[in-house]
């Protein structure tokens, strides 16, 4: 293994592969996001949520995107504690690849035929999401992969359709990055820096932001504030009444 002499990687080091990432991610998508972001405020004129998994690490994704400051009441998590990270990651290896592991969670969180969710698996091919996105599917949802084509197109799919996430849903967010995920050379076969968690929060906030924008404007109470300003616990207080008619977290 031929080895980078370590004062190479500075701290400066990943954000000089992961800004411009981002900036190529967001040109390289900018269609399929406007395409969201009319959807969504379709949707939430209409009073439809949008819903959003992940499992592993995915799952920090609808945790950043759920209920926080600067973010939209509009959106409900799918999540499901046996899934995340602290569940360990051997339990984590082995749901993730098993069919239907996680289902039931969305079973649990009763979206409605026509709601849109978002599902996140940096390499989408791991039978648990390709099960979840085909079991959305079949319940009417709109589904959007947030997943690396370049990752999932160079590796083999673990479902038994030999399909991969952004196959089988009905529009993908192309993370990009590498196969791997990481994006730092340490030597010819090593890299660290992951991109995939940075690169869908970034185009998830992206898409929500350009939606409240245009839901607050014509009269849509959407965003949340701080509770840890003066004015924030009463305007969420107020959005909340309305979130909680579909978000089971708020009852």
């Amino acid at each position: 293994m031929n080895q980078k002499n370590s004062a190479e990687i500075t701290v400066k080091s990943y954000s000089e592969k992961a800004l411009p990432h981002l900036a190529s991610m967001l040109d390289r998508n900018t269609v399929v996001m406007q395409s969201l972001v009319d959807r969504l405020v379709s949707d939430v004129k209409a009073g439809k949520s949008l819903f959003v998994f992940g499992s592993g690490h995915s799952g920090l994704f609808p945790l950043e995107l759920y209920h926080r400051a600067g973010g939209a009441s509009f959106v409900i998590p799918v999540v499901a504690d046996y899934l995340l990270p602290t569940a360990g990651p051997s339990v984590v290896r082995v749901l993730e690849r098993t069919p239907g592991a996680a289902n039931a969670i969305l079973s649990r969180a009763q979206p409605r035929e026509g709601e849109m969710i978002w599902i996140s698996s940096q390499s989408g091919v791991n039978s648990a999401v390709v099960d979840f996105a085909l079991d959305a599917k079949k319940r009417g949802l709109h589904t959007v992969a947030f997943t690396s084509v370049v990752h999932s197109s160079g590796v083999p799919s673990r479902h038994a359709s030999g399909k991969r996430l952004y196959e089988v849903c009905d529009e993908t967010v192309d993370l990009g990055g590498h196969v791997g995920d990481a994006c730092v050379s340490l030597s010819d076969t090593l890299r660290a820096g992951p991109l995939s968690m940075l690169g869908s929060v970034f185009m998830g906030h992206s898409i929500l932001v350009a939606a409240c924008a245009v839901l607050e404007a014509s009269g849509t109470s959407c965003v949340y504030t701080s509770v840890n300003t003066p004015e924030g616990e009463s305007r969420n207080q107020e959005i909340e009444k309305v979130a909680s008619l579909r978000d089971p977290l708020l009852r």
